[in-house]
């Protein structure tokens, strides 16, 4: 019987490895089985690797949801503009769907505001933590009474910290491009302290920082 549900993926764009976990494509196999519409997102990571595999299962009910712009569609499958910014867009892909498959890598903070919203709205979810730190997994169904969010504080950074920083920005000078992705976990908190950093070197009228659908950019003006 083929299912009229939507089953939605998302991740964080931390996720590094090449292939999904196990225990997880075995949860998009079973909903594949069911004939489930498949609604992912198109950010680097997780969602690029649920995309990958998809499309080696010759999946058709697939649907693409972004935000200002596509930047992934592997499988050339429909698309759907959920929004014009990342948090927009994330929240109506989880109004849209019935259930979700989450990778959560280190906690990310935007990760950790979706997984509230779907405990919020009583979506049944499976949640895969891993830590980057610890090489820890851990999985399940989505805990009622856990609260997933919390508010990432903004700690002061040692000497040796901005240094990284600045040498990001020296390279970047020295490359004369005009524009740099940067590779980041939270691009809201590494665009922080870019700023700040730019700030303090009096640099504000040649670099600026941008952040464009979870993406973090540094940008000669």
């Amino acid at each position: 019987m083929v299912s009229d549900k939507k089953l939605l993926l998302m991740g964080s764009s931390a996720f590094k490895a090449d292939e999904l976990p196990s225990v997880v494509r075995k949860k998009i196999d079973d909903a594949l089985l069911k004939g489930m519409t498949i609604i992912v997102g198109e950010a680097h990571g997780a969602c690029r690797r649920y995309q990958d595999y998809l499309k080696s299962k010759n999946y058709r009910k697939v649907t693409v949801g972004h935000a200002r712009s596509i930047r992934y569609n592997v499988g050339d499958w429909n698309t759907v503009k959920y929004g014009d910014d990342l948090k927009e867009r994330e929240k109506r892909m989880i109004e849209d769907c019935d259930s979700a498959i989450i990778l959560w890598v280190d906690r990310s903070s935007v990760i950790a505001a979706n997984l509230e919203r779907l405990r919020k709205l009583g979506k049944p979810t499976f949640v895969y933590e891993y830590s980057t730190k610890d090489n820890e997994e851990r999985y399940g169904p989505l805990e009622p009474s856990r609260n997933y969010s919390y508010q990432r504080r903004i700690q002061s950074r040692s000497k040796a910290d901005l240094k990284e920083f600045n040498k990001l920005i020296e390279a970047f000078l020295a490359s004369g491009r005009n524009e740099q992705q940067v590779e980041c976990e939270n691009p809201s908190l590494t665009g922080y302290y870019l700023n700040k950093v730019i700030l303090g070197r009096n640099m504000e009228d040649v670099l600026n920082v941008k952040i464009i659908d979870d993406t973090c950019y540094l940008k000669r003006r």
